[in-house]
């Protein structure tokens, strides 16, 4: 059995006039809203000691509980969702790559059951009645969008995890972030673990996990940036990390933003483009997708004042066509350059 040990948690200016149920589920994005309602409902989870409802209102200073919560590690069952192709970028005999929609988890997991990439995808994959991520080699979070890799048979699946763990796949992410970053390209070389005070979280902190993530600033207006990030290292929730611990957190990221987001459609992360020598046939491949159009529903300055700092996206190197910045400004954003 799997349990979360009891935990308190105090409520700040920025969760206030939130309800319970969002608050504990943008703690752990992990589980989804209908996990942390059912615990809500029995008791598990309480507000200033007192069983509450899910939709109870919090306040400045109130005090969250959460009582140990036993969790089934009982097998997943994979049962296939609606078959969706529409999203497939790529597919041979080895491997498939996905655009990935935002709100979907990767494979199922305890709160996430009903639906995920690998359940819409079941028929393509590597079906293990022992493995409940199925043709999974990495994964991205809930609400983060773009290119995933998915193996088609296990032995593409070893390779390919193996040539991740070698930083032999290049997986390339854009992001818009709150401010300027001081030097305009860097590597941000910080360990991760879990949040000290707060579980549900991931943080800095000495002792974690080793995490490196380069960036590359491709222009700046107002109190924003677009970055172009590399992952050297694969930690849970890395980039958000990391960037929010140098005080540039992603702009609409609910968990680790400088507020709670009450309106738009969550971080603007999305995996834009993955380059990698495929594992079996040795040809160079290179794929991209733009990010989906709910980033124009961010208020981001109506991009007044833009500056371009790299012409280019993805810059040089790898078997793949360059991309304006002026360009990706214009169709992506909506901005006028």
């Amino acid at each position: 059995m799997e349990t979360f040990p009891p935990d308190m948690y105090r409520i700040t200016e920025d969760w206030s006039g939130h309800r319970l149920d969002r608050v504990v589920s943008q703690w752990n994005p992990k589980y989804s809203r209908t996990f942390w309602q059912r615990q809500i409902g029995k008791g598990r989870i309480r507000l200033n000691g007192r069983v509450v409802k899910a939709a109870t209102i919090v306040q400045e200073g109130d005090v969250i509980t959460v009582e140990e919560i036993p969790q089934d590690s009982a097998k997943v069952v994979l049962v296939p969702t609606s078959e969706d192709t529409g999203w497939i970028v790529y597919q041979d005999d080895d491997l498939l790559i996905v655009n990935k929609p935002r709100g979907l988890v990767v494979h199922p997991s305890p709160g996430h059951e009903d639906d995920s990439v690998v359940q819409r995808l079941l028929r393509w994959l590597p079906v293990d009645t022992e493995d409940f991520r199925p043709g999974v080699v990495h994964r991205l979070d809930r609400d983060t969008t773009g290119l995933l890799i998915l193996a088609r048979t296990q032995d593409a699946k070893a390779r390919l995890s193996e040539m991740i763990q070698k930083r032999e796949v290049r997986r390339d992410y854009i992001a818009v972030v709150h401010g300027h970053m001081t030097s305009i390209d860097g590597v941000i070389d910080a360990p991760i673990g879990r949040h000290p005070q707060n579980r549900l979280k991931m943080a800095v902190v000495n002792g974690g996990r080793n995490a490196r993530t380069r960036y590359s600033t491709l222009a700046v207006w107002e109190n924003y940036s677009l970055l172009r990030l590399t992952l050297e290292t694969g930690r849970t929730h890395q980039i958000r990390v990391h960037l929010s611990a140098m005080g540039h957190p992603i702009a609409g990221d609910p968990l680790y933003g400088p507020a709670p987001s009450k309106q738009g459609p969550g971080q603007l992360l999305h995996a834009m483009r993955m380059a990698f020598v495929h594992p079996l046939t040795d040809v160079s491949l290179c794929f991209w997708v733009d990010p989906p159009l709910d980033w124009r529903n961010v208020p981001l300055a109506n991009g007044k004042n833009v500056s371009i700092v790299a012409d280019d996206v993805f810059g040089i190197g790898f078997s793949c066509p360059p991309l304006s910045t002026p360009d990706f400004l214009r169709h992506v954003l909506g901005f006028t350059v």
